[in-house]
């Protein structure tokens, strides 16, 4: 055996199982054991998408369709609890004045733990009449 590799060769080995150790320490945490097997996935049909906006009356607004599908997926223990009540879908206008058949993106607002998977369809049209 060379030199430079018995020399020490206990503090070597020592130093590599070490190194190991951290390594897969650190691989774990990023990607736990069995996390994608605790995942579930609901679709929520007819969620109705709301107007917001920080500078715009948007009562009158007109939305088509104006609901949505919505599929979340999270752990299983998360979509037990979640209810119907905790998914938000809305559009939002800030900066809008008026809008004549205006496509506008789908969002989604959901409680901590829970992932958007996707939204049908994922885009409205909106009228939103001139503001007096």
């Amino acid at each position: 055996m060379p030199d430079w590799l018995a020399k020490d060769f206990h503090w070597k080995a020592f130093s590599v199982l070490m190194a190991i150790g951290i390594w897969l320490t650190v691989r774990r945490a990023e990607s736990p054991a069995g996390q994608t097997a605790n995942l579930t996935s609901n679709t929520y049909a007819n969620v109705p998408v709301l107007a917001v906006s920080t500078d715009s009356n948007v009562h009158a607004t007109q939305i088509i369709p104006q609901t949505v599908n919505v599929t979340i997926s999270g752990a299983v223990e998360t979509m037990n609890r979640l209810e119907r009540s905790q998914i938000h879908a809305f559009i939002n206008l800030t900066g809008f004045s008026s809008a004549d058949n205006l496509a506008r993106d789908v969002e989604v607002a959901l409680p901590p733990g829970t992932t958007v998977v996707g939204v049908d369809p994922p885009q409205v049209t909106v009228t939103l009449p001139k503001q007096p």
